[in-house]
C-alpha cells in the first residue's frame, strides 16, 4: 500500500514538510558529541588514579584484624586509604586512615587494623592521591570509640 501523502496546500497549512537530511545529521551529530562528554566527565569523576581491592583479611584476635589489600595508583604520590571493620551485627569496630607513602606505582600492604571487638568482616572504603577518600564515616555503637590506629605505611 502506498504511503499517504499530504497535498501541497495541507502540507503548507499544517507545516508539514520534508526536512532536510543536513539538518537531521548535525542533530545527530550534536546528540552525539552531547553523550560522549557525558561519557567522559562520568568517566573522570568515577576514576580518581587510584585503585584498591581487598585480597584478604585474617581475624587474629578480638582485638586485632590483619588486612593485605592492593593498591595500583598512576602517580608515584602519597596515597590515602580508609578500611574499616564490622561486627557480626555491622557496627564499626575499628576504622583506619592510612596514608601510604610515595614509592612503587603497586603495593599489596599488610594492615594490622585495632578493634575493640571481633570483627566479621572488613573493607578497603577507598584510596585517592594525597587526601582521604570521600567515604561513609565510621559508625560506631554509643560509648564505644576507636581503638589507636598506625596511621602510615611505606609504599617503598
Amino acid at each position: 500500500m502506498p504511503e499517504p501523502t499530504l497535498s501541497p496546500a495541507l502540507a503548507a497549512r499544517y507545516g508539514v514538510g520534508r526536512s532536510s537530511r543536513a539538518l537531521v545529521v548535525g542533530i545527530v551529530a550534536l546528540v552525539a558529541v552531547f553523550l560522549a562528554v557525558i561519557g567522559f566527565v562520568t568517566y573522570r569523576l568515577a576514576t580518581n588514579g587510584v585503585q584498591s581491592t581487598l585480597l584478604r583479611f585474617t581475624v587474629v584476635n578480638d582485638t586485632r584484624v590483619d588486612v593485605t589489600f592492593d593498591v595500583h595508583r598512576d602517580e608515584v604520590s602519597d596515597t590515602v586509604c580508609v578500611i574499616r571493620a564490622q561486627s557480626e551485627k555491622h557496627a564499626d569496630v575499628g576504622y583506619a586512615t592510612v596514608r601510604i607513602t610515595r614509592g612503587r606505582d603497586h603495593v599489596a600492604p599488610t594492615y594490622s587494623l585495632a578493634t575493640y571487638a571481633l570483627a566479621t568482616t572488613v573493607e578497603v572504603l577507598g584510596c585517592t592521591p594525597n587526601d582521604p577518600p570521600r567515604v561513609d564515616l565510621p559508625q560506631f555503637l554509643p560509648g564505644t570509640t576507636n581503638p589507636p590506629q598506625v596511621t602510615a605505611i611505606d609504599g617503598s
